[in-house]
């Protein structure tokens, strides 16, 4: 199917019961589960995936909800200017300008299927600019928080992806 590979599904990690919070400045917090995420429009991107680690996944097709029109239903406010993407094991997370974070893509398919839980599913941000790093493409979607200064101190992403080469 891919050339991605797969670290260990967090305990945390329940894709039965996924929904994703779009909250913090914003006008009209949601909340989506599976059923309202079928009801956007699909797009796809095909890319290669180079992670830090030394390995590409060649060719990928990803396909999912471009992250603008989510955060058009939630309307950040005027002075809002960041986002921070939360993993579902609560741990994971990792800070966007918001501007770049509209041009991300929320996967939920890899190469004409589902997602599998094991590369991300059910929903994976995967930022579609030529500077994204590995680790933003985060796994398990479970949270957008909207705000107006950066998130630094919760912004784990780096940090982790970083662990698992050096330790």
């Amino acid at each position: 199917m891919d050339g991605l590979k797969s670290y260990g599904v967090p305990d945390d990690v329940d894709p039965d019961g996924w929904t994703l919070r779009v909250a913090g400045t914003v006008d009209r917090p949601l909340r989506i589960d599976p059923a309202d995420l079928a009801s956007y429009p699909l797009e796809t991107a095909a890319d290669d995936f180079a992670c830090i680690e030394g390995w590409v996944a060649n060719g990928l097709s990803w396909r999912g909800v471009r992250v603008a029109r989510l955060l058009e239903g939630a309307d950040p406010t005027d002075a809002s200017e960041y986002a921070l993407v939360r993993a579902m094991d609560g741990e994971y997370a990792c800070s966007f300008p918001l501007d770049r974070l509209r041009e991300s893509i929320l996967a939920v398919e890899l190469d004409g299927e589902t997602l599998p839980v094991e590369h991300g599913g059910p929903a994976r941000l995967v930022p579609l600019d030529t500077d994204r790093d590995c680790w933003e493409s985060i796994k398990w979607v479970s949270e957008i928080r909207i705000g107006e200064t950066p998130f630094t101190e919760d912004d784990t992403a780096k940090d982790l992806a970083l662990s698992r080469i050096e330790g």
